[in-house]
C-alpha cells in the first residue's frame, strides 16, 4: 500500500515538474516570437512568480520518492554480479533524475547557477528520456 501511495505522489510531482518544463520550452518560447519584448517579459515574469513556489518543492518530492521507489524496485543483484536489463535502465533513469534534482536544488534553494546548460532545454530532454525509459524498462 505504501509503495502505491509513494508511486502516486511521485507521478504527481513529476507531472508538475514536467508540465513546467513543457510550458517553458514549448509554449513560452513560442510566445516570444509573437509578443512584444515588453509583453513577453511580463508574461514570463508572471509565469516565473507562480512556478517558483511549487515547482522546486515538486522536484524535491519527485527525487525523494524516486529514491524510495528505486530502493524497492531495484531488486537483488545476482551472484554473477550482472544486472538485468530492467536494473540497467532503472539505474540510468535514477542517475538522470538525481542529476535533475541536484541541479534544481542547488539552483533554487542555494542560488548556485549551473555552469553549463543554464536554460531548461536539457532538463526537458532529460525528463522526456526518463519518461521513455520508464515506459520501456518493464518490457525489455
Amino acid at each position: 500500500m505504501s509503495f502505491l501511495l509513494v508511486k502516486l505522489i511521485h507521478i504527481f510531482s513529476v507531472f508538475i515538474y514536467a508540465g513546467f518544463l513543457f510550458t517553458d520550452n514549448l509554449i513560452l518560447m513560442r510566445m516570444q516570437k509573437t509578443l512584444s519584448e515588453e509583453k513577453y517579459k511580463e508574461v514570463r515574469g508572471y509565469f516565473a512568480k507562480l512556478t517558483r513556489t511549487i515547482v522546486p518543492k515538486a522536484l524535491v518530492v519527485a527525487v525523494l520518492s524516486g529514491i524510495y521507489l528505486f530502493h524497492i524496485s531495484f531488486g537483488s543483484i545476482p551472484e554473477d554480479n550482472s544486472f538485468s536489463s530492467f536494473q540497467i535502465l532503472l539505474s540510468i533513469k535514477a542517475v538522470l533524475g538525481l542529476w535533475l534534482g541536484l541541479r534544481g536544488v542547488l539552483q533554487v534553494f542555494f542560488g548556485i547557477q549551473p555552469f553549463v546548460f543554464k536554460g531548461h532545454r536539457l532538463p526537458f530532454i532529460l525528463v522526456i528520456m526518463i519518461i521513455f525509459l520508464s515506459q520501456i524498462m518493464y518490457s525489455i
